[in-house]
């Protein structure tokens, strides 16, 4: 339990540094096109960086609530 609460706080700072340009926009493209080039999908403009980053924060707090939901959830289900 204790590591979701981390792993929420810690994705919570990673879109307020992205979000606040706490983080460099070269340090977050680098990333994203890493990420982009690997999946084989485009890489983003220079300006459309930061909100593209927190798009992907967005979505792996979505999958990664959503698998933690259905693995409880099917626990449940086959433990009656």
């Amino acid at each position: 339990m204790a590591a979701i609460v981390v792993f929420h706080i810690l994705l919570l700072l990673l879109g307020l540094g992205v979000a606040t340009r706490s983080v460099p926009t070269s340090r977050v493209g680098n990333t994203l096109g890493y990420l982009h080039k690997a999946i084989g999908i485009t890489t983003p403009s220079a300006g459309q960086v930061r909100m593209v980053a927190l798009i992907w924060i967005g979505s792996i707090l979505v999958m990664i609530d959503g698998c933690l939901f259905l693995l409880v959830f099917i626990t449940k289900i086959s433990s009656l």
